[in-house]
């Protein structure tokens, strides 16, 4: 891990959130940047355009860094506590259901692709 490494992998990255952006803004979709600037970082790195070396740096940092990022969620949750207290029912049944449609798209994904493996 060199400091040309860390600093070319996070140029990328930036230049992937700052096209994503230009991309987003030009089309006019109310879409997040950064998740457009993730799938196109993912048809990069499954297209081998870009070695996956090249920004694995980076990403070990920021992976190693995600627990403060959640840090302004969990204040969030602090703040709010009197309406989780008061909405906790409806809460709790959108993350199980979510969570479930979640599981069971995952699954159905994975075996088509599966079942598509085979032929």
């Amino acid at each position: 891990m060199s400091p040309t490494s860390l600093l070319r992998g996070t140029a990328f990255l930036l230049l992937l959130q700052w096209i994503s952006t230009i991309i987003i803004n030009a089309i006019g979709l109310p879409f997040p940047p950064s998740l457009l600037g993730m799938l196109i970082l993912t048809a990069l790195l499954c297209g081998k355009i870009i070695p996956a070396s090249s920004i694995e740096d980076v990403c070990d940092i920021l992976i190693s860094k995600m627990g403060m990022l959640f840090l302004p969620a969990g204040v969030s949750v602090m703040l709010y506590a009197d309406v989780i207290r008061a909405e906790w029912l409806p809460i709790l049944a959108t993350i199980i259901t979510g969570s479930l449609a979640v599981l069971a798209g995952t699954a159905l994904f994975l075996e088509f692709l599966l079942k598509k493996g085979d032929r």
